[in-house]
């Protein structure tokens, strides 16, 4: 069956009921994996995608970012499809268009986020210079942040009758903080640089790709030899605290009911249960707070706990139930943490 947009609806709701041959599912999946190519396509087709960072080609960087839209729990059931798919959205009260738009919707955000991911867990100085932009951006008013099918843009909030207009280029933007931006500088210093370029040039749009205004931070940072520590703010400490803290909530909530999935339902030991959390918790840690791009493999983090068990017995054992509980944990962690990333 080749893709085709209107095979979605019937396929969707076919796999949401319950009711779709393991084919139909695939195709789904395909359906998905399409949408998300030809999107990662656009996007470097019109150099807002930046891959360099990434250990992928274009089709493994699609499939890993929308991968957890098809994730199941224990009893078999799309956790993500289910969760979207319901009240205003319930599949039962929606015309065909609608159910083809919204998946392509879900589709691309989860592209959207899985992108994030892949920038903070293989580019952690660009990763720390997005999160000091969206930080920054939160307290300036002059700014918004908005998305676009599946990408964020920084968006000047007095200029917003310009938004038909052309879009700057990324190496105008780079251009502009040559001239403008001294070495001694804060990531408010590149906002308002580009807040100025923004009013003075009248004929583009006053939005930019958050991701594409990272880079040209970062290549001018690179090109002047400007340390990361005087760009980023003072408070990188302070978000290290408040992090660990949503971590560490986000950790106990997921423990209680992984206990209550896993040990009370007979599927794992306590002292299995324990190790498995523990390692869990390390690995969350150093995704989320040291953005270190470590190639550390989820088995090694449970070995650190269980020292004795062999990469064999990992794979035979453990691998299944500990790597979906800790997807599930890092999905909670990811949640918690939207504001801060």
């Amino acid at each position: 069956m080749e893709f085709h947009s209107a095979n979605i609806p019937r396929l969707l709701r076919r796999v949401l009921s319950g009711t779709a041959s393991l084919s139909e599912t695939n195709h789904l999946v395909r359906c998905a994996h399409h949408i998300a190519i030809i999107r990662l396509k656009q996007l470097l087709g019109s150099g807002r995608l930046h891959l360099q960072s990434f250990p992928l080609t274009l089709e493994s960087t699609a499939i890993d970012c929308i991968a957890e839209l098809f994730e199941r729990d224990s009893d078999g059931v799309f956790i993500e499809l289910e969760h979207f798919f319901c009240v205003e959205r319930d599949l039962t009260q929606l015309s065909d268009d609608d159910v083809a738009a919204y998946f392509r919707a879900i589709v691309f955000t989860k592209l959207h986020d899985g992108l994030f991911a892949l920038y903070r867990e293989n580019d952690p100085v660009l990763s720390k210079i997005l999160r000091n932009v969206k930080a920054e951006i939160q307290k300036n008013s002059s700014f918004e942040i908005i998305q676009s099918l599946g990408i964020s843009i920084i968006a000047c909030r007095t200029l917003d009758e310009r938004f038909h207009l052309q879009e700057v280029q990324l190496e105008t933007v780079e251009r502009h903080f040559g001239d403008t931006v001294r070495d001694s500088t804060s990531i408010g210093d590149y906002l308002r640089a580009f807040q100025q370029m923004m009013a003075r040039e009248k004929d583009i749009r006053p939005s930019f790709p958050l991701i594409d205004f990272c880079v040209a931070i970062k290549r001018h940072m690179m090109h002047r030899k400007i340390p990361l520590t005087t760009v980023l703010s003072s408070d990188e400490s302070t978000f290290h605290h408040d992090a660990t803290i949503l971590i560490d909530q986000a950790v106990a909530h997921m423990r209680k009911q992984l206990h209550e999935r896993y040990v009370n339902k007979n599927k794992l030991s306590e002292l299995h249960f324990n190790s498995y959390m523990e390692a869990i918790s390390s690995l969350v840690y150093d995704t989320f707070i040291l953005s270190d791009g470590s190639e550390k493999k989820y088995g090694e983090y449970l070995q650190q706990q269980l020292p004795t068990i062999t990469y064999e017995e990992y794979r035979l054992y453990h691998r299944k139930q500990f790597e979906y509980m800790a997807k599930l944990v890092k999905k909670e962690v990811r949640e918690r943490l939207r504001e801060l990333l």
